[in-house]
């Protein structure tokens, strides 16, 4: 059941790169009119005012989730998948995410309940994949607490990376200097979105088999 579901989220994550890519590229707020037709999406990546990041396309995960759930629906009604998702979903366990320690489960009661991005149900309401979304390289904590959550809640996880462009080596980089030894319970997957980088590397427990992604 685990190889099955991880397939079919890897297939619904690869046409969502491809048609993120379509919207960075084609329904751009600042420089034309979108056009459905090119971009299988009608989500616009939209700009700061010019007193603000001077202009700059705005970039983050909230598009990459959107996306992604346009075409989780659309794929369960191509294959008859009878599956669900949720949003925000509350973890089983609680979590200490503040102060100077690293970020933990809490094992005495103390702490607090966490949110997992989108968790992915069967038709009996069971939770059989759960999906994290992060975008650009923002502070280690960040990815830690994320990874921390996937690893102790369980089962299937992936944690899915949006980068807009990168340098040499960008995503080894990050996964030395931020995320460590929690990685090893997910699967990451990094997808690069501007044309002169464009790319999808990842990192699983298990073999990933989809042509054009390149294992780190």
């Amino acid at each position: 059941m685990n190889s099955e579901v991880k397939g079919k989220i890897t297939e619904i994550l690869n046409r969502t790169f491809r048609v993120i890519d379509k919207c960075y590229e084609n329904n751009n707020e600042a420089s034309s009119i979108a056009d459905y037709t090119k971009a299988e999406s009608r989500l616009i990546f939209l700009r700061y005012s010019k007193t603000y990041r001077y202009g700059k396309r705005r970039f983050s995960e909230q598009e990459l989730k959107f996306v992604f759930i346009e075409q989780f629906n659309k794929y369960c009604d191509e294959v008859g998948w009878d599956a669900y998702y949720s949003v925000e979903t509350p973890t089983e366990w609680k979590y200490r995410f503040s102060g100077t320690d690293e970020p933990r489960k809490t094992e005495d009661g103390d702490g607090q309940s966490a949110r997992i991005d989108i968790c992915i149900h069967d038709n009996y309401g069971n939770r059989v994949c759960l999906l994290e979304f992060k975008a650009g390289n923002p502070e280690p904590f960040s990815f830690k607490k994320d990874f921390v959550k996937l690893s102790e809640e369980g089962g299937l996880c992936f944690f899915v990376h949006l980068l807009e462009r990168q340098q040499s080596d960008t995503e080894r980089n990050i996964l030395n200097k931020k995320i460590g030894e929690s990685i090893k319970e997910s699967n990451y997957i990094c997808h690069t979105i501007d044309s002169r980088y464009k790319g999808t590397k990842y990192l699983s427990k298990d073999v990933i088999t989809i042509d054009g992604w390149e294992k780190l």
